[in-house]
């Protein structure tokens, strides 16, 4: 990043703060904030042009308790993390928390709690397969770029070099490479799994569910540069 940009954001950040804590009256009025999010259903997808989710309601509800109005973009989950971290004032969900990520964001409200399971592909791999066996073997598994998947996956001794990170969530893309023999595992929620399938008429029982192999639990997240105000606001307990 240049000075000049460095200087732009902290000018426009100042100029936020001092203009939220000198109108008293702005806490009557909404303020349009971005909020980024990607398509992950049933938590969050597009239908008829609008998004909808589980977690849209929630979010939304959220933001409005505390005089905000949420401008959400949809966006690749890769691109939808990149873009926030890099705009101020803006938000991001559902975002995982973990110690890899706890200094890139400010956490503002827990959504949920997901479950992560290794699938393989099926006539292929043993169902008893766990995670220890994958590794002893050398497979190859994938997993959605720049995902909580991919960390778990680390977290679990999978070595690096045997990530095949994809853009996005789709299980097309993903058993496409499968059933070409390039990977035989993946990971995934069970229910984006079962949602998805449906979604893009795909045979679910192409892929069996081996093992659970990590739980975490999915923020709203703030972007790091935040103004101390505007986060106060955010943070407030209703």
């Amino acid at each position: 990043m240049s000075v000049y940009s460095l200087i732009v954001r902290k000018t426009l950040a100042a100029l936020l703060s001092a203009l939220l804590a000198a109108a008293p009256s702005a806490a009557d009025d909404a303020i349009e904030i971005d909020v980024y999010t990607a398509a992950i259903p049933p938590y969050i997808t597009r239908e008829n042009g609008v998004l909808v989710g589980s977690l849209v309601p929630v979010v939304n509800k959220y933001l409005e308790d505390r005089g905000f109005k949420a401008n959400m973009s949809l966006l690749p989950w890769s691109a939808a993390f990149r873009r926030t971290i890099a705009t101020p004032n803006s938000l991001l969900f559902p975002v995982d928390r973990t110690p890899v990520r706890e200094e890139q964001f400010h956490w503002l409200e827990p959504l949920v709690t997901t479950n992560y399971y290794l699938y393989g592909l099926k006539g292929t791999v043993d169902p008893n397969t766990t995670i220890a066996d994958v590794i002893e073997s050398g497979a190859l598994v994938s997993c959605t770029l720049n995902s909580i998947q991919c960390e778990i996956l680390l977290q679990n001794g999978v070595p690096d070099d045997k990530i095949m990170r994809i853009e996005g969530a789709s299980i097309r893309r993903r058993l496409t490479l499968m059933v070409a023999e390039r990977n035989y595992y993946t990971v995934f929620d069970p229910e984006v799994f079962a949602d998805l399938t449906v979604r893009q008429s795909l045979a679910s029982d192409e892929l069996i569910q081996l093992h659970k192999i990590g739980e975490k639990t999915s923020y709203l997240a703030a972007s790091k540069d935040m103004p101390g105000v505007l986060l106060e606001r955010l943070s407030r307990k209703n």
